[in-house]
């Protein structure tokens, strides 16, 4: 008996020796490194999914790189293994860095020994994306940014004009630094996104990628905005809420269809591969479904992976505050060729009703598919329809019922036209050089494209996509006439914004009318189109446009396809009575040698009401029935003069002045403004003095 005792003692003391031996799990919650600071105490929780490895360690700067010093424990889930290793590591802070040491039982075909080095897959900044030596992770506490007054935009689609670029470009290339630019570089060029008046901007894919120059779309490490080039997650949301200053939403462009296809250690993460194709426990390894022309594709079917795709989209949206996504190719989530892979469509619908439910106003874009909870998809057949009837060089042969279609329907996926398109003539797959890309102008005319044509053709396809039902989008550069490919290594020309500043300034006014910024075209924000007038002998087209709830508020569009000016061409108009004119891409606003034909008022009469107008070369015409200048009224109470004006003239400012020779006007604050329903009011005290006022807009 007393034998017995002893030996249950010495089993028992072995027991308790090897669990003080084994490592404990987190009972924290986060993934990758995640910094905390409570009641318990201070350190970095790690946490990273591995079923495949036999032990997981993290060597950093915290434990002298050391590969056994700090061990990850096994998670139990009701006593059962979950795949996931964890650790509250009390040495290790913020801005340390670190990997993972993966050790696992045998070699495969895809990889030899028994233990890798490994990225964090959750890390949210890195060194690089280098699978080498020095490319390691960095402990970043996102809780640590300033957001205060930070105010998240969300426009209505209604309102949306998007502005793509490309953060690496968007910078001074007379800095000097003969660097990548930076979210600071680009940072410093939002004040011009502002007055040119776009509603949102969409960068090109900021997440981690190998070397230091890229389009972005061979991501690496998912959850790092980069680091390397651009200036990692502080810089991506001083960026953000820089743009939420302006007024600006920011769209991020994600990939989750492949990734890689290099610096990807999340290839064979935990040593093993899988079979077939390898891959490990990341990717599908069977074919179709394992491969994509750009890498891996992620293996959607497994709830793992489905986890990290879903909270890679609400890391952006919590930590990083931004306004939406524009999804790279979910059409190639979903096919594998003619192989269908229904676990990757159920995937994208159940991020999107995530999306819409939990963040209110939040857009989501696609590129290929409709439906599936997107908002809206890029046309990508737009621009491929639109261009060759600009660049045709015999007028006569433009094909106005092809582009009548185009204007009014989805060109890509048919039915008509509406907020669910994007819309666009140059995007940086259409203009940029790793698709041999042409930009508009240069496709206009190759020889000079700054020539007259170039810029009046230009300016006419911008303006028809503008005021065709949809939602418009230009790439940068579209709007100071570069004719220069799309590429990492050429920064945007900024001195164009003076060389060309008369198409940058019709740019902002066809901005302005598409948002109806002036007032008075209301229409142009509706989903609704009917054509008046197709023409092709004189190569003239004219169309209504009209929200469907407010069918009153016309607006009137009328192009002159022909490079042959019309005097008194006869048009229908859907209303009797003064149409005025709002935008005249003719005028010599925006170009010098340009016409300024067309008058600022057109009278239409009639049982079938129809005028008389007169319409530069390739020019549009833009009118509606309301007049182009706004109407103060003034109202006098006892001590208080009350001045008001509409509230769709919001953009306008009031100014004062005490005489009037020589003027000397003044900006009421715009504190002073208040807004009761239809009407902007201002209630001035009279000083015993002259008083008068006027609304302006710069």
């Amino acid at each position: 008996m007393l034998l017995f005792d002893c030996r249950r003692l010495a089993l028992l003391l072995a027991m308790l020796v090897a669990a003080a031996s084994s490592p404990a799990q987190s009972s924290r919650a986060g993934w990758g490194s995640t910094p905390y600071h409570d009641a318990m105490g201070t350190g970095v929780t790690f946490r990273v999914w591995a079923p495949d490895a036999t032990s997981v360690f993290v060597p950093g700067q915290f434990n002298s790189w050391s590969q056994t010093a700090t061990p990850l424990g096994k998670e139990l889930t009701n006593g059962v293994w979950n795949g996931n290793w964890s650790a509250d590591v009390t040495s290790a802070s913020v801005g340390q860095q670190y990997k993972y040491y993966l050790n696992f039982t045998g070699g495969s075909g895809y990889i030899s020994g028994t233990n890798v080095w490994r990225h964090d897959p959750r890390a949210r900044k890195v060194v690089s994306s280098s699978t080498g030596s020095g490319g390691n992770d960095i402990i970043y506490d996102p809780t640590a940014f300033n957001w205060t007054n930070d105010a998240p935009v969300s426009p209505a689609l209604n309102d949306l004009v998007i502005y793509e670029l490309h953060i690496g470009t968007f910078y001074n290339p007379n800095s000097g630094s003969g660097l990548q630019g930076k979210f600071t570089d680009a940072t410093n060029r939002l004040d011009y996104l502002k007055n040119l008046g776009v509603s949102a901007v969409e960068i090109l894919p900021i997440a981690e990628f190998p070397g230091t120059t890229s389009w972005g779309y061979n991501p690496a490490d998912i959850f790092a905005a980069d680091s390397n080039s651009y200036g990692g997650p502080d810089g991506l949301k001083t960026f953000v809420k820089a743009c939420h200053a302006r007024g600006l939403a920011v769209f991020l462009d994600v990939i989750h269809n492949h990734y890689g296809p290099t610096d990807l250690d999340m290839w064979d993460f935990d040593g093993g591969d899988g079979g077939a194709s390898g891959g490990g426990i990341y990717f599908y390894q069977n074919s179709p479904q394992c491969c994509t022309p750009w890498g891996s594709r992620p293996n959607y079917s497994r709830q793992q992976v489905r986890d990290f795709i879903q909270q890679n989209f609400q890391m952006w949206l919590e930590e990083c505050h931004v306004d939406g996504f524009r999804w790279d190719t979910p059409g190639t989530m979903m096919y594998a060729g003619s192989t269908f892979i229904p676990e990757a469509s159920t995937l994208i619908t159940n991020i999107n009703t995530f999306i819409h439910t939990n963040y209110s106003g939040k857009i989501s874009i696609a590129e290929d598919v409709t439906s599936y909870g997107f908002d809206s998809t890029w046309d990508t057949s737009y621009p491929g329809a639109v261009t060759p009837i600009l660049t045709n060089t015999v007028d006569a042969n433009r094909d106005l019922n092809a582009l009548a279609y185009d204007l009014a329907n989805n060109v890509r996926f048919g039915g008509a036209a509406g907020f669910d398109r994007v819309a666009f003539l140059e995007s940086h797959d259409v203009v940029g050089d790793l698709n041999n890309g042409t930009r508009l102008v240069t496709a206009i005319d190759p020889v000079t494209p700054n020539s007259y044509r170039a810029r009046k053709l230009s300016l006419l396809g911008a303006a028809l996509t503008f005021t065709a039902p949809g939602v418009p989008m230009i790439f940068q550069g579209q709007e100071m006439l570069e004719n220069q490919q799309f590429s990492t290594s050429r920064p945007v020309d900024w001195t164009k914004t003076n060389i060309y500043s008369a198409i940058v300034k019709c740019y902002r006014d066809m901005i302005g009318l598409r948002r109806n910024g002036d007032g008075g075209v209301i229409g142009l924000k509706g989903d609704q189109i009917s054509f008046l007038k197709q023409d092709n002998g004189n190569q003239l087209l004219a169309y209504r446009r009209w929200q469907s709830s407010s069918p009153t508020q016309d607006v009137v569009v009328v192009a002159n396809l022909a490079g042959t000016a019309r005097a008194s061409y006869p048009l229908p108009f859907p209303r009797a009575g003064n149409w005025y004119v709002h935008f005249n891409s003719d005028s010599t606003n925006y170009g010098g040698d340009f016409s300024n034909i067309g008058t600022n008022l057109v009278i239409a009469s009639g049982g079938s009401p129809s005028a008389t107008l007169a319409i530069g070369p390739y020019s549009v015409l833009v009118l509606s029935q309301t007049p182009l200048m706004p109407t103060l009224s003034f109202t006098v109470t006892d001590n208080t003069r009350i001045v008001s004006w509409p509230a769709n003239y919001s953009a306008w400012i009031l100014q004062t002045a005490t005489n009037l020779e020589p003027p000397a006007w003044t900006a009421v604050p715009s504190s002073q403004y208040q807004t009761n329903g239809s009407i902007i009011s201002v209630n001035v005290t009279p000083s015993g003095r002259n008083a008068f006022y006027r609304l302006y807009k710069n």
